[in-house]
């Protein structure tokens, strides 16, 4: 099963894929988190046309103007997927994210 590491460097283990969609495995609760291929999509959208742009990934308070309040505004999708999402979109090097809080995420 493929790994990664959340930008916080916290471990996660997922099936799928960006393209065909991604099953975020958590281990304690042996729950999991689904995240469409639209999602990530609109994710891709958003880094491009608002690059650079901040990740967001908190749901209380939504962060302003960030990846993650549009997917809570304007999609009702948990911003917390960019937890998931945004290190897989670095590592296939679509994206940057800065090394520190708060995450500002750069188009390469």
């Amino acid at each position: 099963m493929p790994k990664s590491k959340t930008v916080m460097g916290i471990d996660f283990e997922y099936t799928g894929s960006l393209d065909s969609g991604l099953t975020v495995l958590f281990k304690r609760s042996k729950t999991k988190q689904k995240i469409t291929p639209e999602t990530v999509n609109t994710i891709r959208n958003e880094i491009t046309k608002r690059r650079p742009v901040l990740m967001g990934a908190n749901r209380k308070p939504l962060v302003a103007d960030s990846v993650g309040e549009t997917l809570w505004s304007e999609h009702r999708v948990s911003p917390q997927v960019m937890s998931y999402v945004l290190p897989l979109l670095v590592e296939e090097g679509f994206c940057t994210v800065s090394a520190g809080r708060p995450f500002m995420i750069r188009r390469s």
